[in-house]
């Protein structure tokens, strides 16, 4: 959930093996590891939106490496993607990229 918005709805298993949302991305490479050798995360840029104006499109572009155009422009619905599987992202494919292996 991102600003009171369902982005990403799925097991708990399937969420942590094939994380399909920007935010989830993020949320899973915050997580510590207390290796000193494992890379370290970048941290999300981009001011938070406001959670009583949030902006046009997806509330989550402004600080999204995937976003284009159409995020700004049109909020993505929560579709089925596979595996009971629903994610609100139109880049959804291309998520994970930016994951880091723990």
């Amino acid at each position: 959930m991102y600003l009171g918005k369902i982005v990403e709805l799925t097991s708990a298993d399937e969420l942590y093996k094939n994380p399909r949302h920007p935010y989830t991305e993020a949320l899973l490479n915050a997580v510590p590891v207390p290796d000193p050798d494992q890379p370290r995360p970048t941290a999300l840029t981009g001011e938070i939106p406001s959670p009583v104006n949030p902006p046009r499109g997806c509330y989550f572009h402004p600080r999204c490496p995937y976003a284009d155009d159409l995020c700004r422009k049109q909020e993505p619905k929560l579709l089925e993607i596979g595996n009971k599987h629903q994610v609100a992202c139109y880049h959804s494919e291309q998520v994970g990229q930016f994951l880091l292996q723990k």
